[in-house]
């Protein structure tokens, strides 16, 4: 029987799942407006905590140094998008 972290995670994994293509439909639609420099970064951020989620669902012994690596891109990327976000609210990137 899976314990309740293991159910948790799997949840999580099909959340994940489910938003990857809203992720990527939104980041097609927007990609020629301003706002498309904010939404782009959603697919690969979406797909590094995916990764992260199933490696720990499969494998969780190789799930620490994997964790490491895609969240300190996720975390990049996330801090990128929040810099896109605040030139176009600021005026100072129209496009």
């Amino acid at each position: 029987m899976p314990t309740l972290a293991e159910l948790f995670r799997l949840g999580q994994v099909v959340v994940l799942s489910a938003t990857l293509p809203l992720a990527v439909v939104a980041a097609r639609g927007y990609r020629d407006a301003p706002f498309g420099r904010v939404v782009r970064p959603l697919v690969p951020i979406t797909l590094a905590y995916l990764a992260i989620a199933a490696i720990k669902l499969v494998e969780p012994s190789m799930g620490t140094d994997a964790s490491r690596l895609l969240g300190s891109i996720a975390i990049v990327l996330i801090a990128w998008t929040a810099a896109q976000g605040i030139l176009l609210l600021s005026g100072r990137r129209a496009g």
